[in-house]
Parts: structure tokens; sequence; C-alpha cells
């Protein structure tokens, strides 16, 4: 082979990695104009409203009574991870052993935190702890707005897509999803409304992920990976 062939050779293989490397990993399935956000999830209550008292004296139970245990969960489930079901499914239900379940599951993390974002930007409602200086966080504090939680609406579309691989656990895999979203709460950092409105929405971005063919192809991959070894 010519020195000049050996040339042209590396180029073209360079240029299809770059190609390559470039190449979106998945496809996009669901976006914030997929969903009627405001018929999902309602309006969050105003600030001068009863609801509105009610959260903030809820909140301030939750502050006082909250254990050494749960602001080390809450802490542990700040960049949560669909890993934080590991507590249903067992210790080795981790990233380094399901490379394939953390690459889709952190896909859908991107994509379902652009359709939270959305009501968040629309609504923009100020953090409890912003709001309201009783309310004390246990967690780090963020910069985005409140309505809805992102962790509530990631923490059921992830327990409901793991319950279609796990569906003996589907129970205990969902509890875990809603106690993601409650945590936000009990740390300070959603209001309990915000943790229902991203309930609901997680419970849509689900479904809509699930009748999608192309996400179905990548949750089989995932579903075997996981079957393989994790029963």
């Amino acid at each position: 082979m010519t020195k000049s062939i050996r040339t042209s050779l590396v180029a073209v293989t360079l240029a299809l990695f770059l190609v390559a490397a470039d190449k979106p990993l998945f496809q996009k399935w669901i976006s914030p104009d997929h969903f009627d956000e405001r018929a999902i999830m309602g309006e969050p209550p105003k600030d001068d409203s009863p609801e509105h008292q009610e959260e903030i004296a809820t909140m301030l139970s939750l502050q006082e009574h909250r254990t050494k245990e749960e602001i080390e969960r809450c802490k542990s489930e700040e960049n949560v991870t669909v890993f934080a079901f590991a507590s249903v499914l067992g210790d080795d239900f981790n990233e380094k052993h399901y490379p394939l379940t953390a690459a889709l599951m952190s896909e859908v993390y991107d994509q379902t935190k652009a359709v939270s974002a959305w009501g968040k930007n629309v609504w923009k409602r100020p953090r409890p702890y912003v709001a309201e200086p009783r309310i004390q966080i246990c967690v780090k504090p963020e910069n985005s707005f409140s309505y809805p939680s992102g962790h509530a609406t990631r923490g059921i579309v992830w327990a409901t897509l793991l319950a279609e691989i796990y569906p003996d656990q589907k129970e205990k895999l969902m509890a875990k999803g809603r106690e993601i979203g409650t945590d936000r709460s009990l740390a300070g950092a959603h209001w309990p409304s915000d943790v229902v409105a991203g309930q609901k929405l997680g419970a849509a971005v689900a479904e809509q992920l699930l009748k999608d063919k192309n996400f179905q192809e990548e949750l089989a991959k995932v579903k075997d990976e996981l079957l393989a070894v994790h029963h």
C-alpha cells in the first residue's frame, strides 16, 4: 500500500468517525409541543389563595419533622438518575453494570426535562424557600422555577418504564417514583402542588414514550440488557 493510499484511508476513516460522533445517539421522541400542559396539570395555587397558605403550613410541618435519614435521602437525589431505583431493584442496578440502560434513561431525562422546563417558564412560580423565608431548604438550591417539579416528572417516567420491564415490581417502583417527587417538598425545594403537577406530567410523558415505536425498540434493548443478568 502506497503512502498516498494510506493517507487517503486515514482521512476517510477520520471523516466517518467525525460524522458518527456528531450524530445524535437517539431520536427525539417527545417535545413540549406534544403536550397540553395546562390541561394536564392545571394552574398552580395563587399566592393570595387559601391553598397557598395551606401549602406553606405543610412545608413548615415537613421541615420540622424531617429526620436525618430523610435529609440524607433527599441529598442523594439532588442529581437523580434512574439508578435511584436500586433501592427496589438491588445494589447491582447501576451504570457500570448496565450501560445501555444508563444511556437510554439519561436521554429520557434530557427530553423529559425539556417538557417540564416549558411549564416552569410559563408559570414562573418561585421556589418555596424564595417565596417564604421560614422555609429552609436542605439540598442545593436551583435557579429554575418551581412549577412543575422536574424530579417528580422524571420519577414517574422512570418508574413507569421500569415497570414495563419488571411488572412484578410495579407497585414498589411506582412508590419510589412518587417518593423522588415528594422528597422535593420534604427538602424544601418544591411546593406539594409542584410535585402533584409533575407526577401528572410524568404519567403523560411515559404514555407518549410507550406509544412511540422507535422508543419501544430502544426500550426492548434495555430490557434484554437488564434481564440477561438482573432478574
